[in-house]
């Protein structure tokens, strides 16, 4: 029962960088949904990195490794997509870091092994893991650190995006994740006992994928719309009209930062459920569906606007 709990405490390393990657950036407004992702961004990996302990020391039937990354990356994608504001970012997200799971497997795992206690293919690997505890722990928590910062750095160059690219570089860069993901899956399962891949070969090309996947994520954080169109300013003029003066206050209020139901509720000196219908009715007409998207169409507005 302690080394299912010392596990599961393992796999809450990733929550470090799960948070502001997933939950941060695409926080639904909707607290049931807010709190349902929360639990999952939370829960989810730790859960993973239990059962992978269980079946890695068989101590459960399983399906095998790829049937069950394939679950939990379906659950998670299924999870984030549902019910994030920005669903776009939030699945090409959710495909870096699924990719990222897999990849750092091969490199982190076999530079423990060698620090640990040296092995030379993967079958030893999986021999010596099931003698030597300290060996499998080892490469876990070096595999969550890896996963961690790599979840950081995504989410800083995201935060550094202005706005998301479009739909026909979204799709490939989602495919090129997914095919990523597919590659180390079966290379794991099936290639490496097969063709009998060597330490050095295992190590160099997991190192060489995981900084291919990261440099793709960095490119597609850096192909933003504004960078391939002329910059086109939001034309919120035909709203004002539509908008009654309260909500354009709840508007001016938003753009002075205020991104909160209670900051909003407090400057404006109304209710929680009040500031709630206020957005409902400014989204619905404005075709936009979160604070964030409501900034970036009345960017450049005024109080003082003609």
């Amino acid at each position: 029962m302690i080394n299912e709990f010392f596990n599961f405490i393992l796999g809450l390393i990733c929550v470090i960088g799960f948070y502001p990657l997933f939950y941060k950036m695409n926080k639904p407004a909707s607290r049931l949904r807010s709190t349902a992702l929360l639990a999952a961004v939370i829960l989810g990996f730790p859960f993973y990195v239990l059962f992978n302990y269980l079946f890695f020391y068989r101590k459960v039937s399983a399906p095998s490794f790829i049937d069950t990354t394939i679950l939990f990356i379906m659950f998670i994608l299924l999870t984030f997509v549902l019910l994030g504001n920005n669903r776009l970012r939030a699945l090409i997200s959710a495909s870096f870091i699924f990719s990222i799971i897999n990849l750092a497997q091969f490199p982190v795992g076999f530079f423990t092994a060698l620090a640990v206690h040296p092995v030379t293919d993967l079958t030893q690997y999986i021999e010596e893991g099931l003698k030597y505890p300290q060996l499998y722990y080892g490469g876990i928590f070096f595999i969550n650190i890896i996963i961690t910062i790599c979840c950081l750095l995504a989410a800083r160059w995201l935060r550094n995006t202005k706005s998301k690219p479009p739909l026909n570089l979204y799709i490939p860069f989602t495919l090129l994740f997914v095919f990523f993901t597919l590659i180390v899956l079966f290379w794991w399962e099936d290639f490496s006992t097969v063709l009998s891949i060597s330490f050095l070969s295992s190590f160099l090309m997991g190192t060489l994928l995981l900084g291919i996947l990261i440099f793709l994520f960095y490119l597609y954080t850096r192909l933003t719309e504004e960078n391939l169109t002329p910059e086109k300013k939001p034309d919120f003029t035909p709203f004002i009209q539509q908008l009654s003066k309260r909500e354009m206050e709840v508007v001016e209020a938003v753009l002075a930062g205020n991104y909160t139901y209670k900051r909003l509720s407090n400057i404006l000196n109304i209710s929680v459920n009040t500031v709630k219908t206020h957005l409902k009715h400014i989204y619905q007409t404005t075709g936009v569906s979160n604070i964030t998207a409501l900034t970036e169409l009345f960017r450049g507005y005024s109080p003082n606007h003609p």
